[in-house]
């Protein structure tokens, strides 16, 4: 699964220079910045995620040594599954895209 996901950003951006190159419009592009952009959104989403499940390891560490409030973990926690559900889902649409993508003919 991560290697479709690294080819479908991969073919998402080389899509992207192309029709930057081609000067089409068509696709709402403005110039190879738009997969940069959407290549530093991933991997800021995928770093957010990552920080928040590392939050709710370390404060569930911390409240099985009876260090931390309850009431923290649990939030922590909850967030850390919301924020794995969003990943999971986006994920799944990114590869549903690509896959569509491939099936089209030339």
């Amino acid at each position: 699964m991560a290697t479709e996901l690294a080819n479908a950003i991969s073919a998402y951006k080389s899509a992207v220079g192309r029709a930057a190159e081609s000067g089409e419009s068509g696709l709402g592009v403005t110039g190879p910045s738009d997969a940069d952009n959407f290549s530093t959104m991933v991997k800021n989403f995928a770093q957010t995620a990552i920080e928040k499940n590392e939050m709710s390891e370390q404060l569930s560490a911390a409240a099985a040594a009876g260090k931390a409030n309850i009431d923290q973990v649990v939030i922590a926690v909850a967030e850390a599954d919301a924020t794995l559900r969003t990943v999971v889902a986006v994920r799944d649409k990114v590869l549903e895209a690509y896959r569509e993508i491939m099936r089209m003919p030339m």
